[in-house]
């Protein structure tokens, strides 16, 4: 049965939870996303931001980030800012700083595992990622499974455990067997968060557009579709459209406005007014 929060989860939680709670976490885009992953209770929260140059998968802009923050306060939130944002560990180190000063908890690192270790020294929190990284999937084959025979899998885990000896409090581990996955779960400390990598992490994610139907490629394999917001968007511009197009018509007809939607004048004071304008 799931507790309701009433605040905000730490690191020292996460590490409590291990073993003993399912956590969930969602990726969140806007703020109305964010309030309705708070009435539900998510633990984790995730954002990302667009690159330097390009936004290809539609995420916010700092300041909503911020927004999407205070909409779900208690839950433990990182955000993955894009690598054209910093370059080096001083620059990444003064971007973390920033989110921590606005209420973010941990730092997306990639699979950096010098970033990860150099923000730990700062008291930082940092994620790592295993598995299928997108931003870094050349090195894999582009967008597939990873760890689907024994050299692979155990490349996930040296780097899991790399992850942690740098000082990594979570990992996101996606698109990876659900066995491997749930043995690795079972080795690391850190809290691993499984993105289509089964049941047998410490976390399920997913994110909110999938969730929602509102991606705008394909939804992944490993995501669910709850609901379909873009049929909802299509059928409410449609209504949209026909509101517009009634008030058009009802103006052009004289049946807008009605009595109602106007303002009455005391009829001597309009003859009073109406005499007066008749002398100018």
């Amino acid at each position: 049965m799931k507790i309701k929060m009433n605040k905000k989860l730490t690191v020292k939680d996460l590490q409590n939870f291990k073993g003993n709670k399912k956590l969930v976490s969602i990726l969140a885009k806007n703020v109305e996303e964010a309030k309705a992953a708070h009435k539900v209770g998510f633990e984790l929260l995730a954002t990302g931001s667009p690159g330097l140059y390009k936004n290809p998968d539609n995420h916010p802009q700092f300041e909503e980030i911020i927004k999407i923050r205070d909409a779900c306060p208690y839950a433990f939130m990182h955000w993955g800012a894009a690598d054209t944002l910093y370059s080096g560990l001083n620059e990444a180190t003064k971007v973390a700083f920033m989110a921590l000063e606005h209420g973010i908890d941990m730092f997306y690192c990639h699979n950096n595992f010098d970033l990860i270790k150099g923000l730990y020294k700062q008291g930082i929190p940092g994620l790592g990622h295993v598995g299928l990284v997108p931003s870094r999937r050349t090195w894999t084959g582009g967008f597939k499974a990873v760890g689907k025979n024994s050299n692979e899998a155990m490349m996930i885990y040296e780097q899991c455990l790399m992850i942690q000896d740098a000082g990594g409090v979570a990992i996101e581990m996606e698109c990876v067997p659900y066995k491997i996955a749930e043995a690795i779960t079972k080795k690391v400390e850190p809290t691993v968060v499984s993105m289509g990598s089964g049941p047998g992490c410490d976390a399920e994610f997913l994110f909110g557009c999938d969730i929602l139907g509102t991606t705008a490629e394909r939804i992944p394999r490993h995501a669910k579709m709850y609901r379909n917001f873009n049929e909802e968007y299509k059928r409410l511009q449609k209504e949209r459209e026909n509101a517009f197009q009634e008030f058009y018509n009802d103006v052009q007809l004289g049946s807008f406005p009605e009595q109602k939607h106007i303002i009455s004048i005391e009829e001597n004071e309009l003859d009073k007014f109406l005499n007066e304008l008749e002398k100018r």
